[in-house]
């Protein structure tokens, strides 16, 4: 971090960091509980014809990663077009498969909040996506 680091970019890495928490969590559930999370709902079996789940859980903990790994790399000046493509890759994958999952949560969720947690983090994640990709761009 140089001595220029504001509250803003605080801010913006702890987000990051979080969100990166936050999805490897997912990820981590998916690849150790495979046989709990298959039985929990229809959506999840259905995943896991197309592709085993522990492989849909090992996706989201490299996406997760990539934004834990944007967060470390967000104040360096030297190496800060590594933190716009860890974004871009991780906010755009990661916001792709919360996506596929708020979509199935419409029909199979208990009450309306998952679906719309669902929605709500895809949106962010798409937005930190969309900003790795801006910064990528302003820079060429």
């Amino acid at each position: 971090m140089n001595e220029n680091f504001t509250i803003h970019d605080k801010l913006a890495t702890l987000s990051l960091f979080g969100l990166g928490v936050f999805v490897d969590a997912r990820g981590v559930y998916c690849f150790i509980s495979q046989e709990k999370v298959i039985n929990e709902s229809d959506f999840y079996q259905a995943l896991n014809e197309v592709m085993p789940i522990w492989i849909w859980g090992l996706i989201l903990l490299m996406f997760g990663t990539c934004l834990i790994l944007s967060s470390l790399f967000f104040g360096k000046r030297s190496v800060n077009n590594a933190s716009n493509y860890f974004m871009l890759v991780g906010g755009v994958g990661s916001a792709i498969i919360h996506f596929l999952m708020a979509s199935a949560s419409i029909y199979n969720a208990i009450n309306w909040i998952t679906p719309a947690q669902f929605i709500a983090i895809t949106a962010w994640l798409g937005f930190v996506g969309f900003l790795g990709g801006l910064g990528i761009y302003g820079r060429r």
